[in-house]
């Protein structure tokens, strides 16, 4: 990909930069489509089955394009006992897709993991942006919190498209 060439140029010939290099992809392209992964093998000089390994072992890593805003619930134990299932149900509802999934407009990506190790402020919901470094811990979430969340999120994208007319 000749957008990834001047991303993946500290990396070159350097296999030990891998996780580095797939970062610096994702963060341009937004995800690691099929080629760019090629292209990390290439430039570090793995095989790219090594670098497909890598980007599907870690939960960082997305092989699909996701929406401008992830929204991430925790499914361990602590979160399921303080009911995780039923606040991924309710933001599912609410967003109209399934956890792994992306709406149509690109705008939320819905995902459950095992654990995020914040047990103590169970129940763990993450508001990532993408683009936008960092990402927002909710602990001690609520169906309604969640519902709460979503209505800010979708007002601020509102108001962004408002500005930009």
């Amino acid at each position: 990909m000749k957008e990834l060439e001047e991303v993946l140029l500290p990396f070159k010939g350097n296999p030990h930069m891998t996780i580095p290099a797939l970062q610096a992809a994702q963060e341009k392209l937004g995800y690691l489509p099929k080629d760019a992964i090629e292209d990390v093998g290439q430039t570090l000089g793995l095989p790219t089955g090594e670098v497909y390994g890598v980007a599907t072992f870690y939960a960082q890593f997305h092989l699909k394009s996701i929406g401008k805003n992830i929204i991430t619930v925790c499914r361990g134990t602590a979160c399921h006992v303080g009911g995780s299932l039923g606040i991924l149900k309710e933001l599912e509802k609410i967003l109209g897709i399934y956890a792994g999934e992306t709406d149509e407009k690109r705008e939320f990506t819905l995902q459950a993991v095992a654990c995020f190790g914040a047990c103590a402020r169970a129940t763990i919901t993450v508001i990532e942006k993408l683009g936008v470094r960092g990402r927002k811990v909710h602990g001690y979430m609520t169906k309604m919190k969640a519902r709460d969340l979503v209505d800010e999120i979708k007002e601020k994208i509102t108001e962004e498209a408002a500005e930009a007319v």
